[in-house]
């Protein structure tokens, strides 16, 4: 289900139309000097002939424009967020997944490792305006056919990913794992895997794909690591908003699960709730149809959290959708929101109950939590089956 409100996105591409259309023209040209974070983008459509792009800006401080922690932790509103991404060009090729040009995917591989940004020359043709709108992936503005590129510079690899691109014994989810373990972004993560230079069969990931397989592959791993803990008696609730995106996280006693429940608000009286995803202790067998990416991203930063407390919960988290994320910005506005949140001070409670009491309270809508979530409706099974 989408999020987005036409009028509000309409508008704001409205104000920034001047500097949309500065950049459309420098493109037209042909030839341009651009600067990338570095940053790429493998399309889904028309599976397994893809497209294949660079992200790019004519601005120098190219890190700026995809930086998602950074945005969140300075305060960046979802306007900002999104004007300076509709600036972005997305200088793309088309290629066969079976069959790619080597040389052109290995720089394109490079390009995608480097941690530094990169300066470069592109030949280009054509220029579309009007780019990417995607719950999953963040948005650009512009699209243009790649000719041909030139990097005006050397790229640094930071060593853990230039291990995993080298060592063709390390499978996809290990390599996954390991640079997750090594302190390496998602968020650079999903893109190395996307352009295919990790794991054994080495083949390019769409961009949409690679995001939830990521997030699900570091999640799974966690959840190994959570099992081992002691599951506590502890009831509480944190919550807090972040770019329109308004969490309310209940902790309840018990072994691990995890449920996410979304509720969008898109014009201040257009109340849509939708269904939710879940898992109990012994998880999923397929991917969420639901909730989608979202699932997954929170789930891993609640993971992260109960890897930090060493204990294991289960977890109900309410993500409410207000008008303020009126388009949508890509998959990573929950995960570091879900992040920011979870950081925030806990109310306990002296049982569910209460808990779920205090949980309404911080509601921006009402939803009737007790029917509406699946794990609560098993732990009160649970409980008439005990008092027999």
């Amino acid at each position: 289900m989408k999020i987005i409100s036409v009028k509000s996105v309409y508008e704001e591409i409205k104000k920034n139309r001047k500097a949309i259309n500065n950049v459309i023209t420098r493109v037209k040209k042909g030839d341009l000097q651009g600067f990338t974070p570095p940053s790429t983008l493998v399309g889904e459509f028309n599976y397994p002939k893809v497209s294949v792009g660079i992200i790019f800006t004519t601005d120098e401080n190219a890190y700026l424009y995809d930086s998602p922690k950074y945005w969140v932790k300075t305060g960046y509103d979802v306007a900002k967020i999104f004007s300076m991404r509709t600036t972005l060009v997305n200088a793309r090729d088309k290629v066969d997944v079976r069959k790619p040009d080597e040389n052109f995917m290995q720089k394109i591989s490079f390009a995608t490792m480097s941690r530094n940004d990169l300066s470069i020359d592109f030949k280009l043709s054509k220029a579309y305006d009007g780019g990417l709108l995607s719950e999953t992936v963040a948005p650009h503005g512009i699209t243009a056919d790649l000719k041909s590129f030139h990097l005006n510079e050397n790229f640094r690899i930071d060593h853990p990913i230039e291990k995993v691109y080298y060592d063709r014994d390390f499978n996809a989810i290990d390599a996954i794992n390991y640079l997750y373990k090594n302190g390496i972004d998602d968020n650079k993560i999903n893109k190395v895997l996307s352009v295919g230079a990790i794991g054994v069969k080495r083949r390019l990931v769409p961009t949409k794909w690679a995001i939830t397989a990521v997030d699900d592959s570091v999640g799974k791993g966690l959840i190994d690591e959570i099992k081992d803990f002691d599951a506590e008696d502890d009831y509480f609730v944190k919550t807090g908003t972040v770019l329109g995106n308004h969490f309310i996280f209940l902790f309840l006693k018990g072994t691990w699960s995890f449920e996410l429940i979304e509720t969008w608000n898109r014009n201040g009286n257009s109340l849509i709730t939708g269904e939710s995803d879940y898992e109990f202790y012994e998880g999923r067998k397929d991917y969420v149809h639901n909730t989608a990416g979202a699932y997954y991203a929170i789930r891993l930063a609640v993971l992260e959290t109960l890897k930090t407390m060493k204990k294991q919960f289960s977890v109900i988290v309410i993500r409410e959708i207000t008008p303020e994320y009126f388009a949508p910005l890509g998959v990573w506005v929950v995960r570091e929101g879900a992040r920011k949140v979870l950081g925030n001070p806990a109310e306990s409670s002296v049982d569910m109950p209460k808990l779920i009491k205090n949980a309404k309270s911080k509601l921006l809508y009402p939803i009737d939590i007790e029917n509406k979530s699946k794990i609560i409706n098993l732990k009160e099974k649970q409980k008439i089956l005990s008092d027999f």
